[in-house]
């Protein structure tokens, strides 16, 4: 989104639309996958607001796959690595000061997310944490690496 997206003026049947199209691109398996993630966000962590913790969960998950307006063939094309370096740089505008301890749990359950399919079996909250430890170090050391130059 940019500036510009704040001066077009769209119907209520176009915003209704483009809303729909969000829903579907957030949660492809619906109302069950957005209640998975709000389960799953609420015990990794439980001081945060659900509503909170879901925005900037959806914030990294977009910075991670890519915006919903997004060219599929360009969604497709982007690596690994710039799909992590995305969400990273996508949760570290949102989470500031203490907050920031949560990036690596958030971009665990991003990750997670984009590997399930209408089964919706997500790992274990104890692989999560597990999966945000090791995410913790890379994101470190890419951080310190950038530092160096």
């Amino acid at each position: 989104m940019s500036i510009a997206d704040w001066f077009v003026f769209k119907s209520k049947k176009e915003r209704e639309a483009e809303q729909k199209r969000y829903r579907r691109f957030a949660f492809p398996y619906g109302d069950e996958q957005r209640a998975r993630l709000e389960e799953i966000l609420g015990e990794l962590m439980p001081s945060e607001p659900r509503e909170t913790a879901m925005a900037i969960y959806l914030i990294g998950r977009e910075g991670y796959r890519g915006s919903f307006k997004m060219d599929e063939e360009d969604r497709a094309e982007r690596t690994e690595e710039e799909k992590l370096a995305e969400a990273t740089a996508a949760l570290r505008n949102m989470l500031r000061g203490k907050l920031m301890d949560l990036l690596p749990l958030y971009l665990a359950v991003v990750i997670a997310d984009a590997g399930v399919d209408e089964r919706l079996q997500y790992p274990s909250i104890e692989e999560l944490r597990r999966l945000a430890g090791e995410l913790e170090s890379r994101i470190s050391a890419a951080g310190q690496g950038k530092k160096k130059r």
